[in-house]
């Protein structure tokens, strides 16, 4: 995990999801070596298709090749049908170049032969279920990864990020805080994690509980309005509350920063309400 820049923030008009699709991205990339060309999960029927995977790994390092690569997989899909990581480098492929409808399929195609074998396809199929609004797809995605790869905290994480959305506040805290147990073996819970957490606790309305968590991801998130609207609310709530004259002062400067910003329907109708 590292710094989290939001790339993509669906508002509707009860809900705030916030997609870590930059941070997926980043962990799936460096998967178990996956993207090194040194893992397959189904075995290629004609010598030609893993020589082709193997172009496309390649390619993944030279933007300029990834229409002409994805091209390779695609054909090497159709020659050689059951092999699942042709399917899935395709769909890669396709992601980056924005082909979202087209590497979602391929994405389901890889998932449904690699037979519950892949945790890295399973988890780039939610990721796309996502983008497309589809949580509740994602969802199923994540708890399959939990189911077959206990021990992997992205499935739980996962979990947790559908949350956002789905509205089951507790469920995804829970989660996270399972994830967390698990990155603990691998450097620890990092700032998107704890921006998570923070959010998680804000929507569900324990402001002091989100509040600590809000606070200590400020220096990475501090340009992001969304953020501030999450950490502006969170801060007026415990201030009211506690009577704590200097927090309630911080929280109408950052309000005042981001009152006329596009932030969330839902959390600028509750700053709006305090500040009022």
């Amino acid at each position: 995990m590292g710094v989290f820049h939001p790339l993509f923030l669906f508002l509707n008009m009860k809900k705030l999801l916030i997609i870590f699709i930059l941070i997926f991205s980043i962990k799936g990339f460096s998967q178990d070596g996956y993207f090194f060309g040194k893992t397959n999960y189904c075995t290629p029927e004609k010598s030609e298709s893993k020589k082709n995977f193997e172009i496309g790994i390649r390619a993944l390092q030279y933007p300029e090749f990834y229409e002409k690569a994805s091209n390779i997989l695609v054909l090497t899909a159709d020659k050689d049908p059951k092999y699942c990581d042709a399917f899935f480098l395709a769909g890669y492929l396709l992601r980056l170049q924005n082909k979202h409808e087209d590497a979602i399929a391929y994405y389901y195609v890889a998932d449904s032969l690699a037979q519950n074998k892949a945790p890295i396809f399973k988890q780039n199929l939610a990721i796309e279920f996502m983008r497309f609004g589809k949580a509740d797809e994602a969802r199923k995605k994540y708890e399959e990864m939990v189911k077959y790869f206990p021990t992997n905290p992205e499935g739980y994480y996962g979990i947790a990020n559908t949350s956002i959305m789905l509205a089951d506040y507790d469920k995804g805290i829970e989660n996270l805080k399972e994830a967390e147990s698990l990155y603990k073996y691998t450097g620890g819970m990092k700032a998107d994690g704890k921006y998570m957490y923070g959010m998680l606790y804000t929507l569900k309305g324990s402001y002091d509980e989100a509040l600590p968590y809000l606070e200590d991801v400020h220096s990475a998130y501090k340009k992001d309005d969304n953020y501030l609207a999450l950490y502006a609310l969170s801060q007026i709530k415990v201030g009211k509350s506690k009577n704590d004259e200097k927090l309630m002062k911080k929280a109408k400067q950052i309000y005042e920063k981001i009152k006329d910003k596009p932030i969330a329907e839902e959390i600028s109708k509750k700053l709006k309400e305090e500040f009022s």
